[in-house]
């Protein structure tokens, strides 16, 4: 049997919840478990990145830390966009779609900027994928978002863009005018081969 030590070294994620921990040390009582958080910070195995959040090293995931503090979170916009090769303005900020919009700085130096979405687009996990140990918008999703937050955003690269997803995500929006300023841009990219259909 893994001590603990063991399983948060083998977990597959770098930073954690409360809940986390719980679940992954199957500690129920919570008293038992902040003595042992608090223990484990004391030895260094555990660092504190925010108030009930934790990571196991100095050198954690910012994008894991950025989606932990702010739950239910996923990263989408520019930052998104980059990742998947549409958007190569340097930035090291981190965008973040949440419940609301704040700004703040993680002990490692990062700007994580949350932009406010509505529940209703922000739960639906069409497009959203867990990479890594954090939720992140799949290219689709992200040029959605971006055109949600930002109408008057110009975008670099859709290749490798599905048309159709990105047809069938923006109805979650419910904004005909999303809606409209994506299609408008899909069609100026029909003859574009590098825009997928299916």
């Amino acid at each position: 049997m893994k001590t603990r030590a063991e399983i948060l070294i083998t977990a597959p994620q770098t930073v954690f919840s409360v809940d986390d921990l719980a679940t992954l040390w199957q500690i129920a009582d919570r008293s038992r478990l902040w003595e042992t958080i608090k223990y484990y910070i004391r030895s260094g195995r555990l660092f504190s990145i925010q108030r009930g959040v934790y990571a196991r090293s100095k050198d954690y995931s910012p994008l894991e830390a950025a989606v932990k503090i702010f739950p239910p979170a996923y990263i989408s916009f520019t930052t998104a966009l980059a990742i998947h090769g549409a958007y190569f303005q340097y930035t090291s900020e981190i965008h973040v779609m949440a419940q609301a919009s704040k700004k703040l700085e993680i002990p490692n130096g990062t700007i994580v900027i949350y932009h406010q979405l509505k529940n209703q687009i922000l739960l639906n996990q069409q497009g959203i994928e867990k990479v890594d140990g954090y939720w992140i918008a799949s290219l689709e999703r992200a040029i959605c978002d971006t055109y949600y937050l930002d109408p008057s955003f110009t975008f670099e690269h859709l290749q490798n863009a599905n048309i159709e997803k990105i047809r069938q995500l923006s109805k979650i929006y419910r904004n005909s005018a999303l809606e409209k300023r994506l299609e408008n841009i899909l069609n100026t990219n029909d003859d574009d081969e590098s825009m997928k259909y299916a």
